[in-house]
């Protein structure tokens, strides 16, 4: 199955609900907490809030306004294009941490109307990129955006001590997060083997989701479900497949590959977000 066969997730409403969390969060923080450093490197809890407000920033100027100055070219190497895109982040985030916490948040929140307000009349079914999933309708763009803003907003709560997942409390949203990420496996799941091979994704705590792998002469596709007799599986809980997804420390046990080490090893490595 490809993201195009799939039917439309409309995620404008997580979308903001989303942000809304963020925003009653960064609400309640201290200068000290604003201030803390999180695992995402180099970056504070304030310059976390800076990028997102690039993000929305950059997403309306490009999508409503037309304006594509800033685009990276997708033709570069991967490399070239990761340290292309971490250098434009970090200029903004740099530039801008003159802004006091209370403008950021401010800032933030008429972002996010502005962004809101252009969604409500997209097309999502019209054709989108998605660089660690390739070509994508809209409404899987706006997920993958989704998803970096939830994964930041999780990375605010462990710096800032905030309560949430990290004390207990389920996520409402992971289980759309998993579902999204989950399409980083067929754009770069490429281990070798003979076409009708079958390999397992599944999550294995409350979420209960599963996926099936199966090798075609052109690759993998991706589709619900587990497989009856899978060459490889890949079993995870759903806080431990998140942070392996987007290369954050995760919890080993939580974590189990089985069958042939040629196809379960690789499934380590997909990744759904730009390294």
């Amino acid at each position: 199955m490809l993201i195009s066969e799939v039917p439309v997730v409309d995620v404008r409403g997580a979308l903001t609900a989303q942000r809304e969390r963020l925003l009653d969060l960064l609400g309640t923080l201290s200068e000290a907490q604003r201030a803390a450093p999180t695992v995402a490197p180099g970056w504070s809890v304030k310059d976390i809030a800076l990028h997102l407000l690039d993000v929305d920033l950059r997403w309306i100027a490009r999508d409503r306004d037309r304006e594509l100055s800033g685009l990276i070219p997708m033709d570069a190497g991967h490399a070239e294009f990761a340290r292309g895109l971490g250098e434009l982040n970090q200029r903004w985030v740099a530039a801008a941490r003159m802004l006091s916490g209370r403008m950021v948040t401010d800032l933030l929140r008429w972002s996010g109307e502005q962004l809101d307000a252009h969604l409500a009349t997209a097309d999502l079914t019209r054709p989108g990129f998605v660089y660690w999933a390739g070509a994508a309708p809209l409404w899987f763009d706006l997920a993958r955006e989704f998803t970096e803003r939830w994964v930041h907003y999780r990375q605010v709560q462990a710096a800032t001590g905030a309560p949430g997942p990290a004390s207990g409390a389920p996520d409402e949203y992971l289980p759309l997060v998993l579902r999204t990420f989950i399409w980083g496996y067929p754009h770069q799941y490429a281990a070798a083997a003979p076409a009708g091979t079958t390999v397992a994704v599944e999550i294995d705590d409350a979420s209960a989701l599963s996926w099936t792998l199966t090798r075609l002469a052109d690759g993998w596709s991706l589709s619900e479900g587990r497989p009856a007799v899978p060459a490889a599986a890949l079993r995870m809980s759903g806080e431990a497949a998140w942070r392996l997804l987007t290369g954050a420390p995760y919890e080993e046990r939580e974590v189990e590959v089985s069958g042939d080490p040629a196809l379960a090893r690789p499934l380590l490595d997909v990744r759904g977000i730009i390294v």
